[in-house]
């Protein structure tokens, strides 16, 4: 020990274990900076992302309601109803009992279709003239005068709860529980003589659009009213039940009975609560929101459960709620928690565990390849993994007796959603029956006896759109006209046969070769195509509704953000207009800080003319066409991918794209490849929907 001391090597072992300390002392500061950051980040984004959700869904509730009030057969039983209302009588009462009935044969399916508790046709002073169950008829209600005002202006109205129509009692109006009324006039001409109103409960819709998004395991996106009574369904319901909070009775009325309040220490650990539910202050979160605040806490609080939370909140005016996502404190830093136990045992077998963890992820990668190549599918023989996304795996693989290369795309339908299923079945549906040469070919579709469905399709050995841009920058006009005429040929069959393809970008149009043709365009991926045709169309948006909120934020049409029912071959064009703009500049049309701007930017900015992106002159026919596929009203786009490419076919362009150039550009890019060692096939048109990627840094994508 002595000898050890005096030879001064002691230092060493001393100096790296105080290096490695400090280091790790400041990196876990930075890191749980970092992770608080990006916890108020993630938490702003699903805030921001149920809203948006929220918000369109109120729409789309105000749309129904001023439908409903516009129909032709209403307007005269509400004109006979006010009759017979001043007349009276035996024989008016018998005359009225008949319209009450044509007026329930029209509203009644609204409400059973919609999930709605009832419905109320008032007159134009608020006096009831039909109900669903009839137990207000002849009532009075009571306007307040800027709802009066707002719906004799021809405005539709979303409240929540009766008061804020009428001024009187909830449970005057409807059944117990919490919801909300979509009012909407009803017109004779131009005049007002009265008013539609359905009852919505927040059980439904409401609740479901909150939990489109939510954190991990103990994540939860509610709304609670002014007074902190939570208005949409509780994550924690059950376990409040089992709790004693709430009594063991079913129904919506357990609402009612959650109270966004603190009850000073964590139920859920055997707290008993000193103070009854009422005399308990508002969470801190609940006290700054029904004040009118919106923020964010990642430092926590307690929730109503009295749990340690973090999370993001805002009050809605327009709604008179507010609205709150949240995450248990433990489970948002439990990585910050283990690691502050772990952090010296990591110390000392950091590198005896890294080159364990190497060694074993090698070994596991050569049994993982050899198990991949030996895999078989029907018959197809698996070769290697080539892709991955929400939608599942793809596999370049080859048929056992025709030795085609081939791409098969597997979901296994076991741990796989019943949604997700019905879309990958969707998909190939879609796409096999479209036969346009431009359109990627399906060419068998299965299940494994293990449940693996899968569907093969063409192998494609090129680039994408998006390849092409960022390899070669902005292309020639005339090879722009090359490459979307083609793409606006494979549309034109499938809005030909009523099939709209909804998720156009530079990633789902592909240039390859075929059958010694250079820059020969497949579009690929269907698996968001919409169907507008026949009984299905309906299911059909219910089935795609999120995705059309959440699909490519550089490339939604504007009614795919505002009315997604309206999504049309129109959308397709949009989409198509920006794939050409972003070909023709290098950039695409519009870019932003943040997801929200992006969107913001496709309903309301002008896109610059190509011409002023590029720095030179474009083609005057070749702009315009452009810019008219970017329109925000969908009427003055090319109303088809038929009438885009006949439109693109009209373009006077510069100079032009000749089959020598194009086989020399190929030539060029094929020496690139093998140059820098980049396997042939690494785009191949059976990319998933769904890639996991970051929306804020694909907004960023070439905006310098």
């Amino acid at each position: 020990m002595l000898r050890w001391l005096r030879s001064g090597m002691w230092w060493i072992p001393l100096t790296f274990a105080l290096l490695v300390g400090g280091v790790g002392a400041y990196a876990y500061r930075a890191l749980e900076a970092s992770t608080r950051a990006q916890l108020e980040r993630e938490l702003g984004s699903i805030l921001q992302a149920d809203l948006k959700a929220l918000r369109i869904w109120v729409e789309g509730q105000k749309a129904i309601v001023r439908a409903e009030a516009s129909r032709p057969l209403l307007l005269p039983a509400v004109l006979e109803l006010r009759s017979l209302a001043a007349a009276g009588g035996a024989e008016a009462e018998q005359t009225r009992g008949r319209v009450l009935e044509a007026v329930e044969m029209l509203l009644g399916p609204v409400v059973r279709e919609h999930g709605y508790g009832n419905y109320v046709v008032l007159d134009e002073s608020a006096r009831v003239l039909a109900d669903s169950d009839g137990r207000l008829l002849g009532q009075r209600l009571s306007v307040d005068r800027s709802s009066q005002q707002r719906l004799l202006a021809g405005e539709a109205l979303f409240v929540r709860a009766v008061r804020d129509v009428t001024g009187g009692d909830p449970d005057a109006f409807a059944a117990q529980g919490t919801h909300f009324h979509g009012v909407a006039p009803i017109r004779d001409g131009a005049e007002v003589v009265g008013a539609l109103v359905f009852r919505v409960p927040a059980s439904g819709g409401f609740s479901e659009i909150l939990q489109v998004a939510r954190m991990g395991q103990s994540g939860e996106t509610y709304a609670f009213d002014e007074d902190g009574r939570m208005l949409s369904e509780s994550r924690f319901a059950e376990e409040l039940v089992g709790l004693g909070v709430l009594p063991r009775d079913a129904g919506e009325r357990k609402l009612a009975r959650i109270e966004i309040r603190d009850p000073g220490g964590n139920l859920v650990e055997g707290h008993v609560p000193e103070l009854p539910l009422r005399a308990r202050p508002l969470t801190r979160m609940a006290a700054d929101a029904v004040a009118g605040g919106s923020g964010s806490d990642v430092t926590g609080y307690r929730d109503y459960r009295g749990v340690e939370v973090i999370g993001a909140w805002t009050w809605l005016p327009e709604l008179s709620l507010g609205v709150s996502t949240e995450i248990d404190r433990a489970e948002a830093y439990a990585g910050l928690a283990s690691l502050r136990w772990i952090f010296g045992a990591l110390c000392a077998v950091l590198l005896l565990g890294a080159a364990a963890m190497f060694a074993d992820s090698y070994l596991l990668g050569r049994l993982q390849n050899r198990f991949d190549r030996a895999r078989k599918l029907g018959r197809y023989e698996i070769v290697e993994k080539i892709g991955e996304g929400g939608m599942g795996k793809v596999y370049r693989a080859r048929h056992a007796l025709l030795r085609r290369p081939t791409a098969v795309k597997l979901l296994d339908a076991g741990s796989a959603s019943e949604e997700a299923v019905r879309r990958f079945e969707r998909e190939v549906q879609s796409a096999s029956s479209l036969t346009h040469p431009n359109t990627i070919a399906i060419f068998d579709y299965g299940r494994t006896p293990e449940g693996t469905l899968y569907y093969a399709m063409e192998y494609l050995e090129g680039t994408t759109v998006a390849e092409l841009v960022a390899a070669d920058g902005a292309q020639p006009e005339a090879r722009v006209v090359h490459l979307m005429r083609q793409a606006a040929a494979s549309l034109a069959e499938a809005h030909s046969v009523g099939l709209v393809h909804r998720d156009l970008k530079p990633s789902n149009v592909m240039l390859c070769t075929r059958g010694g043709m250079h820059d020969f365009v497949k579009v690929l991926d269907f698996g968001l195509v919409r169907d507008l045709t026949g009984a299905d169309a309906g299911a059909d948006l219910a089935l795609t509704r999120v995705e059309s909120l959440t699909g490519t934020p550089l490339y939604l049409s504007p009614e795919a953000l505002e009315s997604p029912e309206r999504v049309g071959p129109w959308s397709d064009v949009y989409q198509l207009g920006a794939v050409a703009y972003y070909l023709l500049t290098g950039r695409h049309v519009f870019v932003g800080e943040s997801l929200v701007e992006v969107l913001s930017q496709h309903l309301n900015k002008t896109p610059a003319p190509p011409s002023q992106m590029r720095g030179e002159t474009i083609s005057a026919d070749l702009e315009k066409l452009v810019l008219q596929c970017l329109e925000k009203d969908p009427d003055r786009r090319p109303g088809s991918g038929a009438e885009l490419e006949e439109a693109l076919a009209e373009c006077r362009v510069d100079g032009a794209w000749t089959p020598r150039q194009a086989r020399e550009w190929w030539a060029e890019y094929a020496r690139s490849r093998a140059l820098h060692g980049t396997e042939d096939g690494a785009s191949i048109g059976s990319c998933p929907s769904g890639w996991q990627v970051d929306l804020t840094e694909r907004a960023r994508t070439r905006s310098d």
